[in-house]
């Protein structure tokens, strides 16, 4: 399988695995990380000549995840883990919080 996403930048990883708020140049893989993708979420797991999965979400933040090796989830999220201390986001009727994400799907 094969994951194909462009982030503008991914949050720095402490040692307790929390993004400590700081934005550095995406690393390469293995992954337990938070990444920003501020155009929105767009990422494409592909089986070569079986199948294309596509997910999509209007959120800023995906974290994916390739730890153990041969292992891979992709997460939109609302924001980066433990946001509520490096980069909280009020929610409020003028600024709501919308969460959507839609997974699609094709043959190869």
């Amino acid at each position: 399988m094969r994951l194909d996403f462009a982030p503008a930048w991914q949050y720095e990883r402490g040692d307790d695995y929390l993004p400590t708020g700081r934005e550095i140049a995406p690393a390469p893989p293995p992954w337990d990380d938070c990444f920003a993708m501020p155009d929105g979420v767009l990422a494409h797991l592909t089986w070569p000549g079986f199948l294309e999965f596509t997910i999509t979400s209007p959120v800023e933040d995906v974290v994916v995840w390739t730890l153990p090796e041969q292992s891979l989830s992709v997460e939109a999220q609302s924001g980066p883990p433990n946001g509520l201390n490096t980069a909280p986001r009020p929610v409020t009727p003028g600024n709501p919080l919308d969460v959507r994400v839609q997974w699609s799907w094709r043959r190869l």
